[in-house]
């Protein structure tokens, strides 16, 4: 089995009510375009905060699914980490009013 290392990735929602959770993390193109991957970390026991920065390394899991879009159906490959272990290298900013 391949392992995944994620670094400095924040904490985007739960999954479910077992511990498991989304982390998502910014790519950077050399053609400067960027965007969001997203994974999700399946563990027991409590998740971090939503918003938390957290480092992450485990079994690397992949399964496609298909979906519909407006022009025909597509694939997509939903990422995981089974086994991990989650170190928490920041906790969620408190939210301001401004």
């Amino acid at each position: 089995m391949a392992l995944i290392k994620i670094e400095s990735a924040e904490v985007l929602r739960h999954v479910g009510s077992r511990g498991a959770f989304a982390v998502g993390e910014y790519i950077t193109l050399p053609t400067g375009a960027s965007f969001q991957k997203q994974y999700t970390i399946w563990q027991d026991g409590e998740a971090p905060a939503v918003g938390s920065i957290v480092s992450v390394i485990g079994q690397l899991g992949m399964k496609i699914r298909e979906y519909a879009a407006p022009t025909g159906m597509k694939h997509a490959i939903d990422v995981s980490v089974n086994e991990p272990e989650v170190t928490v290298m920041g906790q969620p900013k408190p939210a301001t009013v401004e």
